[in-house]
């Protein structure tokens, strides 16, 4: 499968006359991004906001065959995969319009989206004071080098970044790679190549420097961040520019790491309130407020595991939940202590 799909990755790039060398100079053909729906974009790659792609047939065939497999490939060795979700879940079998990456054979016009699905991560990211402008795909579908073009070198493989990922979950690791290089038997012998890597659940992933600081300015998703986190392309303040993904992961565990505390604790907690209600001496009405307010505490708890993200998706959001789940807990404590518990019966 590497043999071919490289093979036809390279026969692709010579067809179309696209040169390592223009894809590490940013400069792109509309042969590569055909995106006029967005003319800001298109105008910032040097290209004409009326260009039109020049493919034969032929060349398109190629080019969607091509481009079909590497995803296929990539969707299949994912949850989404395993729980039933198809190409023609999200994407329109019989459309080719709408915005999209590369040219017009890989346009399948979508119809139904992340959030349509993922409604607890939607209503979580609609809270966000840091990426309000950032679609999910931005993060969980970059923009990713084919294995043909892949580097872990971000300065290298990403102005060849011309696919979108189809591997969806984020892996939160210091040095983890959504490829990996590895010996590939072909009929001409083994070779070294890159494939995609798999998790400890054995699901391929999106990694952190692709996520969140790939060197790949022709992405419209982040068209005002400029390649996000990266170096070489960002216009974010000083600050929020990282130089490697193990200060992308310190910086993830910041925001990760206060919630992943609280939510233990308020889910710890819960369960203790519940035992304590079976041996108290509170009226109906200060029952009821207890466990009115241990429900509303487990809503909380219940939507930050839902979310997955802890934190990354609206860590200010998030945290904020996490208190007040605590304060929930805290005002039933108080009830309990102050209705007094029932005496053991004498043995």
């Amino acid at each position: 499968m590497f043999t071919k799909l490289t093979t036809i990755a390279l026969s692709c790039l010579t067809a179309f006359g696209l040169s390592s060398v223009m894809a590490q100079d940013a400069m792109y053909k509309v042969e590569q991004i055909n995106v006029p729906e967005k003319p800001e974009f298109m105008s910032s790659l040097g290209i004409q906001k009326d260009a039109t792609p020049k493919l034969t047939k032929e060349q398109k065939t190629m080019m969607t065959q091509e481009a079909y497999q590497e995803k296929a490939d990539q969707h299949f060795m994912t949850v989404h995969a395993q729980k039933g979700v198809s190409c023609v879940s999200c994407h329109e079998p019989r459309g080719k319009q709408g915005v999209a990456w590369m040219a017009v054979a890989t346009k399948p016009a979508i119809r139904q989206n992340c959030q349509d699905c993922h409604t607890v991560q939607a209503e979580v990211v609609a809270h966000t004071d840091t990426h309000d402008k950032i679609d999910c795909i931005a993060c969980h579908m970059p923009n990713v080098a084919s294995a043909a073009d892949y580097s872990t070198d971000q300065n290298v493989a990403g102005p060849k970044a011309l696919r979108r990922i189809h591997t969806y979950k984020i892996l939160v690791s210091p040095d983890a790679s959504s490829m990996v290089q590895q010996d590939i038997k072909t009929k001409e012998g083994t070779v070294k190549g890159y494939v995609l890597a798999k998790n400890e659940d054995g699901n391929a992933y999106v990694d952190l420097m692709w996520s969140c600081a790939r060197n790949s300015p022709a992405d419209y998703t982040v068209f005002e961040g400029k390649g996000c986190h990266n170096e070489k392309t960002s216009k974010l303040d000083e600050g929020l520019v990282y130089q490697d993904q193990k200060e992308i992961y310190g910086e993830v565990q910041k925001w990760q790491n206060p919630i992943k505390d609280g939510y233990e604790a308020v889910s710890n907690a819960i369960p203790r309130v519940r035992k304590l209600l079976e041996v108290t001496r509170l009226s109906p009405a200060d029952q009821t407020e207890a466990r009115l307010l241990l429900d509303k505490a487990d809503d909380i708890a219940t939507m930050i595991e839902k979310d997955g993200s802890w934190g990354v998706h609206a860590q200010n959001y998030l945290l904020d939940r996490v208190k007040t789940a605590e304060a929930y807990l805290a005002k039933a404590q108080q009830i309990i202590d102050n209705g007094g518990y029932v005496k053991a019966a004498a043995k």
